[in-house]
């Protein structure tokens, strides 16, 4: 959540959120790198919050948050729901998103090295292991995805389809699985709110936050994995 100067806020205070990106859909806007070696395709972690600004069945398109050759994380421009898809639809939520007003922290975790076919994926939506699906296949044995793979990791966009939204504290952890708790906790009064991440990040992970506004894809990571940015300016940083 954020407090009325516009931050994030924990139980204790202690660890804020100073600002997000705004990828606007009529900007075209989007963060892209492309790496020069292959990380962990089979493990890997990512955290963001965000919050629409257009329903994703109204853009023609819907949204990908990630996309990275044939595998995209997103939403659909159909039902509203949030899908992972890399040449089938590995899921599908029951859930749909519809709220313009509310941030919401997203965690997909992968492992497709687990001998467990139904841990190989989880996915958390303010805290909470999502257990229901409209759809829902495990990928084989170790699958490789094209996150960390030496293509284009594209940002907010999937071929001329843009989001239409505010992004903060988006972090991929190259190489380990990591539960929500590893980016957020419950607050005294049951809020779910964001917390520092401490671990490490691997060969491809970066952490965006947002927080140059000239450089609205520098990596604070420590990697240095710095994105390119289309269609944002340092008008596109906000305290939303």
């Amino acid at each position: 959540m954020f407090t009325e100067s516009g931050q994030f806020f924990t139980s204790g205070g202690g660890y804020e959120i100073d600002q997000s990106i705004r990828f606007n859909d009529n900007d075209s806007a989007y963060l892209t790198r492309t790496p020069g070696s292959a990380g962990n395709r089979r493990t890997f972690t990512l955290s963001f919050w965000w919050k629409m600004c257009t329903l994703p069945s109204a853009t023609g398109g819907g949204y990908r948050i990630i996309q990275a050759g044939s595998t995209e994380f997103g939403w659909s421009d159909s039902n509203n729901n949030l899908y992972l898809i890399d040449g089938s639809v590995f899921r599908q939520t029951s859930q749909v998103f519809r709220d313009p007003s509310a941030w919401q922290h997203i965690v997909l975790a992968v492992d497709t090295t687990d001998a467990t076919a139904a841990d190989r994926i989880a996915l958390y939506i303010n805290g909470v292991e999502v257990t229901n699906f409209a759809t829902s296949a495990d990928p084989a044995l170790n699958f490789d995805f094209d996150i960390n793979d030496t293509q284009a990791q594209n940002i907010g966009k999937e071929g001329s389809n843009y989001i239409d939204a505010y992004v903060a504290e988006f972090n991929l952890i190259d190489g380990t699985k990591e539960a929500a708790t590893s980016f957020g906790e419950f607050n005294t009064s049951g809020v779910w709110v964001p917390k520092a991440y401490a671990g490490t990040y691997g060969t491809n992970g970066f952490y965006i936050t947002g927080e140059d506004s000239s450089d609205l894809g520098a990596d604070y990571s420590g990697n240095g994995n710095d994105f390119t940015s289309s269609g944002l300016t340092s008008a596109d940083q906000m305290l939303d």
